[in-house]
């Protein structure tokens, strides 16, 4: 059987209708519809007429409903003629979704416009939201293998869904698991701490499978469901209950359906539909902090096991010179967040040692983290690098663990130095002795002709001078400029991925211009997180929308620049979540290199 759509969905296009004009001919704001189920998106549209320049229409947040940017600008233009008088009309448009979150009615404020330099106003819309029953129709649950955990710690979750088959009496006809999963509204669903998931199996083109089981229904009495199961693993980081984020399910369940046959083969349509959600019901899950009693000076967070092992390059050096340390952490806990050993913790390590004092990235390699670090031995008298200690806590003996590395050892001799006298020594054997001669008339005699006493002797720079005084010092400084920027970008990891940003980001772009859908939505959104990742110098894997948009204003970005972002990347997860581009790779590109652009400006 083809996968359906709603028969409402499909004619929405076409049954928009005007709501209000704001300015006749300007700027106008339609509505696909004046009620809605709670939880069933309405489509509205911003239409932009004949302006040279605008920029993005700004919602205002609506009171009791969710409202995003799903589609635009789709650009239209129309040519008439008229008794012999040509006219032109290009419209803009914008498609905004707007999904009740309550019984009642809701206003949406007027969007705001700026075009041609003059800020515009829509009219006001009123829908009003009635809830549709779910009944016995759709259950969701929150499955996790544990009662209690450590902030930090593993652990693997299951979200539960069972929605009951719809069956057409008349037709004869009971939908399959794979009919009723495509009737699971993705993008009007939250997720919560699920949404990876999802993202991954949209990544792959493949869905969650299911089953037929039978579950009692709100009477008791035993029917048959189909059940999808969504795993994912989740390290809590706060204390106290679980907090699962934001999960609700929605399914745009069929009232009835229609046979509608071709040359080729026979479809079902669906004829009419209501949505119906749920949200699931979290088990108690308790999650611990962590105790502070007995806390190592040096531990640094890390829950579960781990191994480190600590390596040194150069081993022979002189007082001063580098030595890398190459730190390798291995285990199975959350490493993208797991932090390096303490170094300036350790006195040992000090006390012979210049460590600078700064927090390191490190590199995930399968189930180990790399971190490196360069340190300088004071003295000559040093003999080794002493063992580098690293703590974790071990959630099942529920105490503090010390793991430490082998020492290193060094051989260090004393740096080289010339002496002063080496510098300033004069042999008198070598300059020649000096005889004077007293000669008649002054300072004349030392000359044959008066000419040369009154010849102009002042010195006039040509061009050629010029050039030798003036292009050695700039060449030098360009060199040693260069110099320093090259050593620079090898050493400091931070201002060789923000110097990167831009053109990691435009590499990025360049796959997603050409297409579409999921994979052109998640090429984009991996740019957009990828640069601000390289510009805060954050772990890119495991990065959200939320971070992304969290780290821009904690470090100073406008709040209308990170709406801007915002908004594109919600654009992206509207695509990549529900398997179906909503817009153009091309077009995601474009509104992506201008974000990036406006980032540019912004110091952070």
């Amino acid at each position: 059987m083809n996968r359906m759509q709603p028969g409402w969905l499909l004619g929405t296009a076409f049954a928009l209708a005007v709501a209000g004009v704001a300015r006749a001919g300007d700027v106008a704001v339609q509505v696909s519809s004046r009620e809605a189920y709670v939880g069933q998106p309405v489509r509205v549209l911003v239409v932009i007429r004949n302006a040279e320049s605008h920029e993005l229409p700004e919602p205002s947040e609506v009171d009791g409903a969710d409202i995003r940017l799903i589609a635009g600008p789709q650009t239209s233009s129309r040519t008439s003629i008229i008794q012999g008088q040509m006219s032109q009309e290009k419209t803009v448009t914008y498609v905004y979704a707007v999904t009740p979150e309550r019984v009642g009615t809701i206003r949406v404020p007027p969007f705001s416009v700026k075009m041609d330099g003059e800020t515009r106003k829509t009219d006001p819309l009123e829908l009003v939201a009635v809830k549709s029953e779910t009944g016995d129709l759709l259950f969701v649950e929150v499955e996790g293998a544990r009662d209690s955990l450590y902030a930090g710690e593993r652990l693997d979750l299951v979200l539960k869904i069972w929605i009951r088959p719809f069956t057409d009496k008349s037709l004869g006809i009971r939908l399959d698991e794979d009919d009723m999963w495509s009737l699971v509204n993705e993008e009007n669903s939250r997720w919560g701490v699920f949404t990876d998931s999802l993202a991954d199996m949209a990544r792959q083109r493949v869905r969650p499978r299911g089953r037929e089981v039978l579950r009692a229904d709100s009477e008791g009495s035993d029917r048959g469901y189909y059940l999808y199961e969504i795993r994912t693993t989740v390290w809590p980081e706060r204390p106290g209950p679980l907090d699962t984020g934001d999960v609700r399910v929605v399914v745009t369940y069929p009232v009835g359906l229609r046979r509608e046959r071709s040359f080729f083969e026979d479809q079902l349509r669906v004829t009419d539909a209501r949505p119906v959600q749920a949200t699931p019901a979290v088990p108690p899950i308790e999650v611990k902090a962590v105790p502070t009693e007995g806390q190592p000076a040096f531990f640094r967070g890390a829950v579960e096991p781990y191994a480190l092992s600590v390596t040194a390059k150069p081993t022979e050096v002189r007082v001063g010179d580098p030595i890398t340390l190459t730190m390798t952490l291995r285990g199975q806990g959350r490493l993208d967040l797991l932090q390096a050993p303490a170094l300036v913790e350790v006195p040992e390590l000090t006390a012979d040692f210049q460590v600078p004092d700064e927090v390191l990235a490190g590199s995930v390699q399968g189930n180990s983290k790399v971190f490196t670090q360069s340190i300088r031995a004071k003295s000559e008298s040093v003999t080794e690098i002493p063992p580098i200690p690293f703590a974790y806590f071990d959630t099942k003996a529920e105490k503090f663990v010390v793991v430490q590395s082998e020492p290193i050892p060094l051989k260090v001799e004393a740096a080289q130095r010339m002496a002063v006298s080496e510098v300033v020594e004069a042999r008198p054997g070598l300059v020649a002795p000096t005889h004077l001669t007293e000669l008649s008339g002054g300072i004349v005699a030392n000359y044959y002709g008066s000419t040369e006493l009154l010849a102009d002797q002042s010195f006039a720079p040509g061009a050629a001078s010029v050039v030798v005084a003036v292009v050695p010092p700039l060449l030098f400084g360009v060199l040693w400029a260069g110099r320093r920027r090259k050593e620079r970008l090898r050493t400091d990891r931070s201002y060789a991925r923000r110097r990167s940003a831009r053109r990691n980001a435009s590499h990025a772009l360049a796959s997603a211009r050409d297409g579409a859908g999921a994979g052109a939505a998640d090429a984009v959104a991996g740019a957009l997180i990828g640069y601000v990742a390289d510009r805060c110098n954050l772990p890119t894997a495991g990065l959200t929308r939320a971070d992304t948009i969290e780290a821009m204003l904690h470090r100073g970005v406008r709040p209308d620049v990170a709406e801007r972002v915002d908004a594109l990347l919600r654009c992206c997860d509207d695509a990549r979540y529900a398997g179906r581009g909503v817009e153009a790779g091309d077009s995601l590109v474009v509104r992506a290199q201008e974000c990036i652009r406006e980032l540019e400006r912004q110091s952070f």
